[in-house]
């Protein structure tokens, strides 16, 4: 089974966190809305494509000071909707698709509406340059739901891996705009076929609150 590497990582981020000295803190929550696309660097592979909208959500669980970084550990919720079009008609005709009915291929290769909710786990590390500017490292993981079967990921139970990096800054006591350069990876652990899963790069825009 595919052992996803972010999962590994935030498992050690984790650990490491809980080791360091847990800070007090008011509560923080936040809301975002973000775009992707498969369709720039790294990825922009000619084989299929997608686009993607969400709406996420986000409760601080926990923060903890860790060296010069203040650690928040988040649980969010999000719900994203893609369109994607399969191009390369290869993957409809390998032999792992022979049980697939007759008009499976013209089926994979029209574009496809897709919902997903996903929940995650994920961990943010502030640096602050400054009272009211602080560098984020962010990176997510958890179970999801999506609507529809690609050539790439089944229907059903999958998982959703973030990873970002961005800035927040300070716009008014309680009251913080951030904004994030993402890269997101779905795919289901091999529990099911297929897997080669879906990427995108996109940006992210929050408010957060305090």
């Amino acid at each position: 089974m595919r052992i996803s590497y972010l999962r590994l990582l935030l498992s050690l981020f984790t650990f490491q966190i809980v080791a360091g000295q847990e800070e007090q803190s008011p509560p923080d929550w936040g809301i975002h809305l973000g775009y992707a696309t498969q369709q720039a660097f790294p990825f922009n592979s000619e084989d299929y494509k997608l686009t993607q909208h969400h709406i996420l959500g986000h409760l601080r669980l926990q923060q903890y000071q860790l060296g010069g970084f203040k650690v928040d550990v988040l649980s969010e919720l999000g719900y994203y909707f893609s369109k994607h079009q399969l191009r390369n008609k290869w993957f409809t005709t390998t032999s792992y698709f022979d049980d697939f009915q007759d008009n499976f291929q013209e089926k994979m290769l029209t574009e496809k509406n897709i919902h997903q909710l996903a929940a995650h786990l994920g961990v943010s590390f502030n640096w602050f340059i400054s009272p009211k500017i602080a560098v984020i490292i962010y990176g997510s993981t958890g179970p999801m739901w999506t609507s529809q079967l690609t050539e790439r990921l089944a229907a059903g139970f999958a998982f959703s891996d973030n990873i970002g990096l961005g800035m927040k800054v300070k716009y008014k006591e309680h009251f913080w705009v951030s904004s994030t350069l993402l890269i997101r990876h779905e795919s289901n652990a091999n529990v099911k076929f297929p897997n080669s899963g879906h990427n995108s790069v996109g940006f992210r825009l929050g408010l957060v609150f305090n």
